[in-house]
């Protein structure tokens, strides 16, 4: 239960006590929750933390000097920061930083400091952290030019100006504090609702939280009510009431406060992938693998053509005819080689939750380079074909790299399959967020009911 609480925000990694007693007092006094470890071998987590979001680094954390200090500081850095969390602020906190390394060889005018030699070992280390990593410095002064006294608050003054500049990140640490904000609103909320959900009971707060979260999960389900399925009722529901909070923040001032500098244009011109980039985050999502086989929004991968072709009654070649806009010749051959077809589940999302669904709803379609977004099939009479826009695909699979990708779909070939039964040559491999996929279950629907008339002129 205690591992709940476990990731920090902020971490101290220092080896000093007469230096890092100094800043952790001081942002205890700024009533900074803050870890702190020696970064030594024994002091390191069993996991890097994935939640941290500012470290301050002492850069000798070793007897070593020079180069081995800037491994053995690397080292410990990614054991401690996970390089799948950013954007992270790494405070340099240091007494050596600006001191040049000296290089057999190297003019001193080219030589690197401690603090960019650290940086370019640990980059070389670990190259997944560039580019999630915000290297900033503070001073800490050798020990003879220390204040006597009152050091923590000259500390805290210290902090607050070396983050001056970082307007970004301070947005989303503020929308970060939304959503704590948020959720302890949602537990306020169950708490308060606790003490009336055993009638007539004596019991107290904890089986009065047991028995809220017991109804609320069989209330989501109405009638799938297994031990597999409840958390994720119950994970429904309480995501509905987190978003009611979110809605409208109570601290939405803290945010507020940023928009002199949002309505400002961005520097220079929007780099390439930029939107296919943010379309594949706010479009997709990962393939769900424990909650349901055949999930709305999941995108599935055809792996077996002749199962297509005994679903459909038609081949997978005469499919890409259809879709590509040439019939013949190298651009058809290159649709035949490449593009990935797939499988769409389109079934209400809330039958799925309920457990109301008897077969599930599939549209075939394809997955394609973004490349050749100019030789999709340009006939979108009657809503025939639909595309999604150009997004980037997180996930690869055999012969098809991540990348960017036009995700297109054929209201022609519609499948359904019962739901408790695996459906064999197909494979999981993203999902839709439930706005494209409504977005694709609509156009679906507007197709399926349009209307012909025989009419005399």
């Amino acid at each position: 239960m205690i591992a709940n609480l476990a990731s920090p925000s902020v971490c101290v990694i220092d080896d000093e006590e007469d230096e890092y007693k100094e800043i952790l007092k001081a942002l205890n006094e700024m009533h900074v929750s803050t870890v702190h470890l020696l970064g030594t071998v024994d002091s390191l987590p069993a996991q890097p933390f994935k939640r941290v979001r500012l470290v301050f680094l002492d850069l000798h954390l070793s007897a070593t000097i020079g180069k081995d200090a800037a491994a053995y500081t690397a080292n410990a850095f990614t054991r401690i920061v996970s390089p799948e969390t950013a954007p992270v602020i790494v405070v340099i906190w240091s007494k050596y930083a600006n001191e040049k390394v000296a290089v057999e060889g190297v003019p001193p005018d080219d030589q690197e400091t401690e603090a960019q030699l650290f940086i370019r070992t640990l980059l070389e280390h670990e190259p997944r952290y560039n580019g999630r990593l915000i290297f900033v410095e503070m001073n800490k002064p050798k020990p003879e030019d220390r204040p006597d006294e009152n050091w923590s608050e000259l500390l805290k003054a210290e902090v607050n100006n070396t983050l001056q500049g970082q307007e970004a990140v301070n947005l989303l640490w503020s929308w970060e504090s939304l959503v704590e904000d948020a959720c302890a609103q949602v537990s306020q909320g169950l708490t308060a609702v606790a003490e009336v959900a055993i009638q007539g009971s004596t019991r107290d707060l904890k089986d009065g939280l047991k028995a809220t979260m017991q109804r609320l999960a069989k209330a989501q389900s109405e009638g799938d009510f297994t031990a597999a399925a409840a958390p994720r009722y119950l994970l429904a529901v309480l995501s509905e009431l987190l978003t009611d909070q979110l809605d409208n923040p109570a601290g939405i001032a803290n945010v507020a406060a940023h928009g002199n500098w949002l309505v400002e244009n961005p520097p220079g011109a929007t780099g390439n992938g930029f939107a296919a980039h943010m379309n594949g985050l706010l479009l997709t999502s990962p393939a769900s693998t424990d909650a349901g086989l055949y999930l709305p929004g999941t995108v599935f991968r055809v792996a077996d053509s002749q199962k297509f072709q005994s679903s459909f009654g038609t081949s997978l070649d005469t499919f890409v005819s259809l879709c590509s806009k040439k019939q013949a010749g190298p651009v058809f051959e290159k649709w035949q080689q490449g593009a990935q077809p797939v499988l769409i589940e389109l079934s209400p999302v809330c039958d799925a939750a309920q457990n109301h669904r008897i077969n599930s709803f599939l549209i075939a379609g394809f997955v394609v380079p973004a490349a050749w977004k100019g030789d999709i099939s340009s006939d979108y009479k009657q809503n025939t074909f639909g595309t999604l826009p150009t997004l980037k695909l997180r996930w690869s699979r055999p012969n098809f790299d991540a990348q960017d990708v036009v995700l297109m779909y054929c209201n022609r070939y519609k499948l359904t399959v019962p739901v408790n039964a695996a459906y064999d040559g197909i494979e999981p491999w993203f999902r839709l967020r439930e706005l494209p996929t409504t977005l694709i279950r609509n156009a679906h629907a507007a197709h399926s009911a349009r209307v012909g008339l025989v009419q005399v002129d």
